[in-house]
């Protein structure tokens, strides 16, 4: 129960460490089509090039994120010899501040919202059988304030099919987070990584003019300008991307410096058409980035996608805001419990104040 609970909140702490439509509240952005603005691959290039990105690093960041993914894997049915299938279910809505800085006592997260997740996995084979799940449901508070990791729950857990168990605590982890410890992190992370949003061989063959034709083969890239504000946005769904087919595949064929034929071409567009109706239900993508002066000031994408044999469902918004204000913390993280290990009390039958 304890490692099951440990992952539930690493868990929690990927969607503050990495940027993810749908009904959902969450307010993303809208443009007016009068702000569009014609930007050539050259100005592009020098928009991105121009961004200061070590701001990016130490800018304290919102991220707002609600929706549903679900996801199974299965064993190919020919597969004589073993059987396999991993389920995932996640439903989340959740808001998660966080601020880096080189200082450990500097450094601040505060994420709240709440969480369905479901995982199981089945595998059988003649010699070896495993089947194993887990569940959690319910609110979640956690937060990092002066080296210290402070947790709020109030849900449910469970595995292996088990009934619920309630899982309420407030509690706080008695490692300290040192600047030493924080240090050594710091150091294993890679300086390069923010930098190379756009990789340079992109920007290379971008600022040549010798990947024009590709983006004109895209109109569905746009740029608005609202005041010292571009706002590049990139929107796909599964009729864009069949009626883009053939544009697409002729604009990469003269980057490449190749000629292809008609019939090559119907070719290749009847061949990528039904692969993508063969796997594809449902399709839609929009991703945006602001930039105001040498700023990211946002980055907010919305996903939806269903297969054809509904394996997978994914409905997911994710708004990314820099730069704004530190939340207020709970008042009463002095009186939470100190604990070794997140959970506990709650799984090892120990009472535990909540």
């Amino acid at each position: 129960m304890r490692k099951f609970y440990t992952l539930l909140i690493a868990l929690f702490l990927v969607f503050a460490l990495v940027a993810c439509g749908g009904n959902t509240n969450i307010d993303f952005p809208t443009f007016d089509e009068n702000d569009v603005v014609e930007l050539s691959a050259e100005e592009m290039v020098t928009l991105f090039e121009n961004i200061d990105y070590a701001s990016v690093d130490s800018e304290s960041v919102r991220i707002s994120t609600k929706g549903h993914i679900f996801v199974i894997d299965e064993s190919d049915p020919e597969d004589t010899y073993s059987t396999s299938r991993d389920e995932t279910k996640i439903t989340i809505d959740a808001v998660i501040f966080g601020l880096i800085s080189e200082t450990i006592g500097d450094v601040l997260l505060h994420a709240e919202g709440t969480v369905d997740f479901f995982t199981s996995s089945f595998y059988e084979s003649e010699w070896y059988e495993e089947d194993s799940s887990q569940a959690m449901k319910g609110t979640m508070g956690l937060y990092f304030k002066n080296g210290y990791l402070y947790m709020n729950v109030d849900g449910t857990f469970a595995e292996d099919g088990a009934d619920p168990e309630e899982a309420v605590f407030k509690q706080k982890l008695n490692q300290q987070v040192t600047q030493e410890m924080w240090d050594e992190a710091m150091g294993q992370v890679d300086p390069n990584q923010i930098d190379n949003m756009v990789p340079q061989d992109i920007l290379d063959m971008l600022q040549s003019g010798d990947f024009d034709e590709i983006m004109d083969a895209v109109p569905n890239l746009k740029v608005y300008k609202d005041g010292n504000t571009y706002s590049i946005v990139f929107t796909i769904t599964k009729t864009i991307a069949l009626n883009s087919i053939e544009d697409m595949i002729v604009a990469y064929a003269n980057q490449m410096g190749e000629t292809l034929t008609p019939q090559e071409i119907d070719d290749i567009v009847s061949e990528a058409e039904s692969q993508i109706n063969e796997v594809v239900d449902k399709l839609e993508f929009t991703y945006v980035i602001s930039i105001t002066g040498t700023k990211i000031t946002q980055i907010a994408e919305m996903l939806v996608f269903k297969s054809v044999d509904g394996k997978i469902d994914i409905d997911l918004t994710t708004v990314i805001d820099f730069g704004v204000d530190t939340p207020k913390f709970p008042t009463d993280l002095d009186e939470y419990d100190p604990v070794d290990e997140p959970g506990e009390g709650i799984f090892d039958g120990e009472s535990v104040k909540s």
